[in-house]
C-alpha cells in the first residue's frame, strides 16, 4: 500500500500539526513539500489536487483532504484503532477536542498569526487590540491547562497539537511570558515528545533566518 502523500509548506503551523499526529500514530507519509516563494500552490499541477491551493493537503489514494483539523480527524479515524486517546469516541470527550480546535481555528491561531506572525513577515508593526488578543490568547492557555497536563485533560490529544503549533509563536513575543507558567508548563511537556523537534525545527529556523536578514538590512 502507497503511503499518504502530504503536500506541505516546510514550517507551517497548520502542516506542523498534521505532521505531528502522523508521527504519534506512527504513520508514514510521503512528504510533498512547496515553496512559497515559488508559488508552487499555484501551479496547474497543485490545482488540480487542491483548487483551494492551500497547504497541508494530504493524497490517499483516490481521496484528497485538505484542512489540518480535517486531516489529523482523518488520520486518527483511519489509523487510530478501535478507540484513540488522540481524538476519542467518547461523544463528551470528542466534544471537548472538538471545541478547542474550534478556538483554535478562529481565536487562538488567528492571534498568533495576525499579531505574531505575519509582522515578522512583512515587517508591519501591531495594533493595540491586536496585542490584547494575544495577551487574552495566552491567558485562555494559561486557564485552561491549569489542573492539567495537557488541554482537554491529562491525555494528549490533536487539540494539543492544533494549539502548540501557533503557541510555538511564543518565540516571537515581546512581552513576558513567565506570566503564563501553566502554559508554559505545558509547552514544555509538548517539547518532550519525541518527535517534536524534527517537526517543529524547521519554523524555528525560518524566524532565525528572517531575524537575521532583518538585523543586517537595518
Amino acid at each position: 500500500m502507497a503511503n499518504i502523500q502530504l503536500y506541505h509548506f516546510p514550517g507551517s503551523p497548520p502542516c506542523r500539526s498534521v505532521l505531528m499526529t502522523a508521527k504519534a500514530l506512527g504513520v508514514p507519509l510521503e512528504l510533498k513539500p512547496l515553496s512559497s516563494l515559488n508559488k508552487d500552490h499555484l501551479s496547474p499541477e497543485f490545482l488540480k489536487i487542491n483548487p483551494d491551493h492551500t497547504t497541508p493537503t494530504i493524497v490517499d489514494g483516490d481521496f484528497t483532504l485538505w484542512e489540518s483539523r480535517a486531516i489529523m480527524r482523518y488520520l486518527v479515524g483511519k489509523y487510530g484503532g478501535e478507540d484513540n486517546s488522540l481524538y476519542p469516541r467518547d461523544l463528551q470527550k470528542r466534544a471537548e477536542v472538538d471545541r478547542l480546535l474550534d478556538y483554535d481555528l478562529g481565536v487562538f491561531y488567528r492571534a498568533m498569526l495576525e499579531t505574531l506572525m505575519l509582522p515578522l513577515r512583512n515587517k508591519t508593526k501591531t495594533t493595540k487590540e491586536q496585542d490584547e488578543k494575544v495577551v487574552k490568547a495566552f491567558e485562555r492557555i494559561d486557564t485552561l491547562v491549569k489542573d492539567k497536563k495537557f488541554l482537554t485533560g491529562n491525555t494528549l490529544t490533536i487539540a494539543d497539537f492544533a494549539v502548540v503549533v501557533g503557541f510555538a509563536a511564543e518565540v516571537l513575543y515581546p512581552g513576558d511570558m513567565s506570566k503564563y507558567p501553566n502554559a508554559m508548563a505545558w509547552y514544555k511537556r509538548i517539547q518532550e515528545l519525541p518527535y517534536y523537534k524534527e517537526v517543529n525545527q524547521p519554523f524555528f529556523d525560518i524566524v532565525e533566518n528572517v531575524k537575521k536578514q532583518r538585523a543586517e538590512t537595518s
